[in-house]
């Protein structure tokens, strides 16, 4: 009989994950009836939505910090702030999220994708460089599953060029470079709070920023557009209305004091995955580099050799590692560029926003974020990062147990 579960052996594990999802216990319940208790619900009238921007900004390690609705909105407000407008051209990833190019969009400015550098999921410096050009107008940066963009080369280019550096670390809350906090590195900082993230209110955001100006714009774009007292500039922009409500805020302040402790116990998962891995020869987790000082790890990534695994697809060795009553994904299935927003059909006006410029983004080739979609990257969930030590075990008994028999595997073909 076959040793693995996929062919009818004895799965490692049963039960699946354990942890619970999100963190939300009596701390969230008394905030949440302590607004009902104000009898306000309205950001700024009542005290929860300030206070957490205080103890944000305390906690980050930044002067400066702003609660928003979502960390789509937070992005766009940032690049409006920053000077980023119409014609203008912004830098980013063709792997992550649609928020990022979306938010571009939103700021009436155009998404120009560059590729990333397998190691550590992002932006590769020499590409970002080789697509700067005289409409080039902001880098944004984005951390991924926890693991740190190449800060250094990044402020480097942008400060080389005069660009906007915006951080986007909706996935990379508590991660630092060099002892600083991602987010509090480049000109202006997001982070998203939605339900995915490593912490959630439901949805929400905050720009963080150590500028006055961009703060003060970014409260003006937040709110209706209007100035208002001890700000920098004296005239109206065309803002919104993206304030937060205290429910969102207050559930938000409970979150931060659990934060240390939810990052806490990622990493403990990810030090015994490191050492459960370290001699499965088709897998290699992300080596950090000696600037990335802490990880917060929303979730835990590998890269997956074919060839050291006999010519077994990625695909493949993972489906066998889930029958084993374990869970393993591979983060994004598409390079943004292929999604409709980018490559269209699209709505005849909103093709305006190129300016005359025809940008064919679904012909455009990124050899290395498309390999680690299709056949590189295993990522482990933060659900089981957040599971007692035997789950978290039992993921790296399972994969451990793939790699053993994966001549068994052989005839089998990818999904």
């Amino acid at each position: 009989m076959s040793k693995l579960a996929l062919y009818g052996g004895k799965p490692v594990r049963t039960e699946g994950t354990n942890s619970k999802w999100p963190a939300w216990d009596d701390l969230e319940k008394e905030a949440l009836c302590r607004v009902i208790d104000s009898g306000t619900g309205q950001y700024g009238i009542g005290e929860e939505g300030v206070k957490f921007e205080e103890e944000l900004a305390e906690w980050m390690g930044c002067k400066y910090a702003l609660l928003t609705i979502n960390g789509t909105e937070t992005m766009a407000i940032a690049l409006k702030a920053g000077g980023v407008g119409p014609g203008d051209e912004v830098i980013l990833p063709p792997m992550t999220f649609i928020a990022c190019p979306l938010s571009i969009l939103l700021a009436q400015a155009i998404p120009v994708f560059a590729d990333i550098s397998q190691h550590n999921l992002a932006l590769d410096p020499a590409e970002v460089e080789a697509n700067i050009n005289g409409n080039t107008k902001a880098i944004m940066a984005v951390s991924l599953s926890g693991v740190p963009c190449d800060m250094d080369a990044m402020v480097e280019i942008a400060q080389k060029y005069d660009l906007l550096l915006l951080e986007d670390i909706a996935q990379a809350q508590g991660s630092e470079w060099r002892g600083k906090k991602l987010g509090t590195i480049g000109d202006i900082g997001s982070l998203s709070f939605h339900g995915a993230k490593t912490m959630t209110s439901g949805d929400g955001g905050a720009i963080v920023t150590d500028d006055k100006g961009l703060r003060d714009l970014c409260q003006s774009y937040r709110q209706f557009g209007s100035t208002f007292e001890g700000s920098e500039h004296d005239y109206a922009v065309t803002g919104g209305n993206y304030r937060p409500s205290e429910f969102v805020s207050a559930v938000c302040r409970a979150q931060l004091t659990k934060v240390h402790d939810l990052i806490a116990k990622r990493n403990e998962s990810a030090q015994i995955l490191d050492e459960m891995l370290a001699e499965v020869p088709m897998i290699k987790a992300l080596e950090l580099p000696e600037q990335v000082t802490a990880c917060s790890y929303l979730g835990y990534v590998m890269h997956y050799d074919q060839e050291a695994a006999g010519g077994i697809h990625r695909n493949v060795f993972a489906k066998a590692v889930c029958a084993e009553g374990t869970s393993v994904g591979f983060g994004y299935p598409q390079l943004l560029n292929e999604m409709p927003l980018m490559a269209g059909p699209m709505r005849e006006r909103d093709k305006a926003r190129f300016y005359g410029r025809k940008i064919d983004y679904a012909s455009q080739e990124f050899p290395q974020a498309r390999d680690l979609i299709d056949n590189v990257i295993i990522t482990v969930h933060q659900s089981w990062l957040l599971s007692d030590e035997q789950a978290v075990r039992d993921i790296g008994t399972a994969i451990q147990k793939v790699a053993e028999n994966i001549e068994e595997l052989k005839d089998e073909t990818p999904d």
